[in-house]
């Protein structure tokens, strides 16, 4: 198995000489003046995101309706574990037209909220509160 050798023909002596003088043209080019250029464009935008971002922030901390998407995002689960959930019919949520999934947020809340469980702590500081009936601690 020996090498094999590729004939020299003109056609491919013009393309090294094409690309050589290509590279030759990048190397002396305002390459850069280029990426500077594009340093000022990408920190003039950088702000105008982080705006957009805060923005949608505010956004979705005062919508009331929540994609599957948003809500996926909003209790921190996957799309398949609250595909599950809607499935199973143990989480609240609506289908207004048949096939796109919403969730109300305080729905969501007062689900995320439910069984809850006490500590010896919370036992402890639950029992110096006054009751309603009495006003004694239990």
């Amino acid at each position: 198995m020996g090498r094999r050798t590729i004939p020299v023909t003109s056609n491919l002596l013009g393309m090294i000489a094409a690309i050589d003088q290509r590279l030759t043209e990048l190397a002396d080019s305002d390459i850069p003046k280029r990426l500077h250029s594009i340093e000022e464009k990408l920190d003039s935008i950088n702000p105008k995101l982080l705006s957009i971002e805060h923005v949608d922030r505010f956004y979705s901390a005062a919508k009331t309706v929540l994609t599957a998407r948003e809500a996926c995002e909003y209790m921190g689960i996957t799309d398949s574990h609250l595909y599950k959930l809607t499935s199973t019919g143990r989480i609240p949520y609506y289908k207004p037209t048949g096939k796109l999934v919403y969730f109300d947020r305080c729905e969501l809340d007062d689900w995320l909220l439910r069984n809850r469980y006490f500590n010896e702590t919370t036992i402890c500081n639950d029992n110096d509160k006054p009751t309603a009936d009495t006003g004694q601690p239990v």
